[in-house]
Formats: C-alpha cells, sequence, structure tokens
C-alpha cells in the first residue's frame, strides 16, 4: 500500500535535512530536498537532460521523475536565488506539477520548495514544521561548519530572509503560519528519533 507523502519545511540550522533524512531511511521513502534539485539542474544544463551517469537506482529514478518539470526557468531559479531572471508563472507551475505528482506517487520526503503551502489541501500529504531557537541553530551550525557564533547568526538571518521572501512573493503566505501544518516539532525540545517516532504516528 502506498504511503503518504510528508512534506516538511525547516528553520535553517535546526537540524531539519538530518531529521527528514533519518524519517526517510527509517520509512524506506524516497527523499528530495533543494540540494538534490540543484545537483540534478546542474545536469540537466550541462548534458541535456542525461541523468544516467547517477548509480543510485532510487535516486535515479526519482531523477527521472522530477525531469520532465525541469524547465529552463526552473533551471535558472533553482540555479540562482529563484527570482533572478525567472519567469514566475511557468515556474510556479512547473513546481506545482512536481510537487503534486510526487504526492501522487507518494512514499517520499520533500524538503522545502513551499510543499506546505503547495500542498495544505491534500489529505493524503503529512505537513510537518520543523523549529529551533536562534541560539540553538547557532550551536547547530558551530558544530556542524566550524566557524563562529558571529558568522553563524549571520548566515541563519539572511537564510531567514531568503525563505520569507520565496513564500511571500511565490505563495502570498508567510512561511511560518502554524495553520499551514499538522505538526510543528522543536528540535531543540525533542531528540530526532522521537521526532521520527512522532511523525510516524501521524502517517
Amino acid at each position: 500500500m502506498m504511503g503518504k507523502a510528508i512534506a516538511i519545511s525547516r528553520d535553517f540550522g535546526c537540524g531539519g535535512l538530518e531529521l527528514a533524512r533519518a524519517l526517510a531511511q527509517e520509512l524506506g521513502y524516497a527523499y528530495l530536498d533543494k540540494a538534490l534539485i540543484v545537483e540534478l539542474a546542474q545536469k540537466l544544463r550541462t548534458s541535456e537532460g542525461e541523468v544516467s551517469s547517477f548509480e543510485d537506482g532510487k535516486s535515479l529514478g526519482l531523477f527521472n521523475f522530477v525531469s520532465k518539470y525541469m524547465t529552463s526557468a526552473m533551471v535558472k531559479g533553482i540555479l540562482g536565488d529563484d527570482f533572478g531572471y525567472v519567469d514566475l508563472q511557468n515556474y510556479r507551475l512547473a513546481l506545482e506539477g512536481l510537487m503534486n505528482d510526487l504526492a501522487d506517487r507518494g512514499d517520499v520526503v520533500i524538503v522545502g520548495r513551499g510543499g506546505q503551502c503547495i500542498l495544505q489541501n491534500r489529505s493524503d500529504v503529512l505537513r510537518v514544521g520543523v523549529i529551533a531557537s536562534m541560539d540553538y541553530r547557532k550551536r547547530f551550525i558551530v558544530g556542524k561548519q566550524g566557524i563562529t557564533e558571529e558568522e553563524a547568526q549571520y548566515i541563519i538571518s539572511v537564510k531567514d530572509h531568503e525563505q520569507k521572501k520565496y513564500h511571500e512573493v511565490m505563495f502570498s503566505r508567510d512561511n511560518d503560519d502554524a495553520t499551514l501544518y499538522h505538526v510543528i516539532i522543536n528540535l531543540e525540545r525533542v531528540d530526532q528519533d522521537s521526532a521520527v517516532t512522532v511523525i510516524k504516528a501521524l502517517l
């Protein structure tokens, strides 16, 4: 039986990506975040859509599935800042088509790209928000990247601004709107294993 798709939106630097990967592994789901889409977009731009060099069968299947939505506008947006030289209407249509087809497919964890907005009215998608305090996020980034707290705070502030702008421009929504989510998990208070357990219980 096909499982629900899971759309995860997370504060930058809170451990949300690590949680999403652990969740996908635990469930045996495919996993898709911006980094994978960027990798695909780069591949499409440099080799005209040839993705056969990807050795991981599950990743290759997902890349092939995603590739039909990679219009030139979407590639430019993903490789840029989502707003430079992009036909926003076509970008949004491609993204909506991708998200909804991923939801139809099921058995996938989708991180970011406004999935909680695009898929908000689908009963077959579990929408999860992942948060943490600024202090926790700074410590997380410092520990992961070996930079100063001041540098970490600057990076987080820039990423938060970009995320807010993205959701406002693309969806006219505030990504901090709690009504978009079935559950919001604070990874400063809930460890990763417990968070996985909570999400699995909601499927």
